[in-house]
């Protein structure tokens, strides 16, 4: 009996034997040399949905800091942007150029529209949103809060979240193609749809950016099933624009608004004012002008502060850009009626800049070719929210040019030259009217 019960006893697992590998201390192993591997917990399923982590998404591509902070791989077409928390929600400026077109619909250095944005949040999406400011009123006024109800603002493009936060900053990363490498200017709404857009050909072409602003420069492809009247491109199925656009803070300055008198021709920005339904017109206008401060302001001729500068883009030809500067210097005469004293300087941009005559900090004088078009047009830009000037790209064609000096050297010459000094000859002739 007792034999019996020794060898159950010794049957029965771990009763006076128990596992070795469960109860031996770890530090008894150690201190024997014993090896020990703890059992390895398999990784938690990730969860479907769950973005990869901001680190991972950015490894081996190109970083690009600034405003927003940009993230490229040129060979694979990739373009990241980067936006913090506090980017959410605030008001910045949106300026889009056509920095190259076909040269006969779509001409060069075109300044095509701005406006007031913010980036937005819906889920994993991101709006970037343009701001309505054509209707206001007084943030202390009650019919404010009609405005909003009332009136739309309108979404531009949208793009991805394809990050998680930053795990410091909270910052998170988006699709940057499909937000700026579209048909940024509605091409294929236009010429009857001949167009339409290309996104396989399409692609980022130059990326920067600046504590204050970032700069975006897309190659846009468009196709065409059929030929188009075209002349200019070399096969009208296929066509390439290049537009740059800036994206930038809105300045702080002591710019105080001027309201327009509807009796002097300025630029001007207009609103509508539901502040009081009294006033005899909603409609304000404020003149769009420089902030030009006087350095010196107890003199009656001061040079100022801050002076406009223009740029001759280094697509000016040589011979022409000495005439060119002294076009721009000559509007000092102007400002000096106003106490300012050399307001305007003209510089050259160099052959080997790394600015875009498209960033919104620079104005400039562009060249453009447009064969049989000729015209000279000097756009400008303003806050929306003050008429504050800053940035104007005037664009001159070269045919324009050309157009003068067969005008003049092939049509006027010709005749005053069989007696130069017929013109002034004449009694009471008043060179001011340029009556050949």
């Amino acid at each position: 009996m007792r034999k019996t019960f020794l060898i159950i006893i010794m049957l029965i697992p771990g009763f006076l034997f128990p596992d070795p590998f469960k109860s031996l201390d770890i530090n008894f192993l150690k201190k024997h040399k014993t090896e020990y591997t703890p059992p390895v917990k398999p990784p938690l399923p990730k969860k479907k949905g769950d973005l990869p982590s901001y680190a991972n998404v950015i490894t081996d591509l190109q970083i690009i800091e600034g405003l927003f902070s940009l993230y490229w791989d040129q060979e694979k077409n990739k373009f990241i942007m980067s936006i913090h928390p506090e980017q959410m929600d605030k008001v910045y400026l949106a300026n889009l150029t056509r920095k190259s077109g076909d040269g006969m619909y779509y001409d060069s250095g075109s300044m095509l529209w701005e406006f007031p944005f913010v980036f937005h949040r819906l889920a994993n999406t991101i709006q970037l949103v343009h701001i309505n400011t054509d209707f206001r009123a007084d943030k202390t006024s009650a019919i404010y809060k009609s405005i909003q109800n009332n009136l739309s603002n309108s979404i531009f493009a949208t793009a991805k979240v394809i990050s998680a936060p930053h795990q410091e900053t909270g910052a998170i990363l988006i699709d940057a193609n499909e937000m700026f490498v579209r048909d940024i200017s509605y091409v294929s709404q236009q010429r009857k749809g001949q167009y339409r857009f290309d996104k396989k050909n399409s692609y980022a072409s130059d990326l920067q950016s600046y504590p204050q602003n970032t700069e975006v420069e897309v190659t846009a492809h468009f196709i065409s099933p059929k030929w188009t009247n075209s002349f200019t491109l070399p096969n009208s199925h296929s066509m390439t624009h290049v537009y740059h656009i800036s994206l930038s803070s809105i300045p702080e300055t002591n710019f105080s608004p001027r309201v327009a008198d509807d009796r002097v021709g300025y630029f001007s920005t207009i609103y509508q004012d539901y502040t009081s339904t009294l006033r005899e017109t909603p409609y304000i206008r404020y003149v769009n002008r420089w902030n030009l401060e006087k350095k010196h302001p107890e003199k009656t001729l001061s040079e100022p502060i801050k002076p406009i500068i223009f740029w001759l883009e280094n697509t000016i030809p040589l011979e022409f850009r000495a005439a060119v500067t002294e076009g721009v210097l000559a509007w000092n005469k102007a400002f000096e009626k106003i106490g300012f004293k050399n307001a305007i300087v003209a510089k050259q941009m160099p052959d080997d800049a790394t600015w875009h005559p498209g960033d919104a900090r620079y104005n400039t004088i562009r060249w453009i070719v447009q064969p049989g078009a000729g015209y000279a047009v000097g756009p400008s830009r303003a806050n929306p929210y003050t008429g504050e000037l800053y940035d104007a790209d005037i664009r001159i064609s070269a045919d324009f040019t050309r157009a003068f000096y067969r005008e003049f050297d092939e049509f006027v010459s010709p005749v005053t030259d069989d007696n130069p000094t017929a013109l002034w000859e004449e009694e009471n002739h008043n060179y001011h009217q340029c009556e050949y």
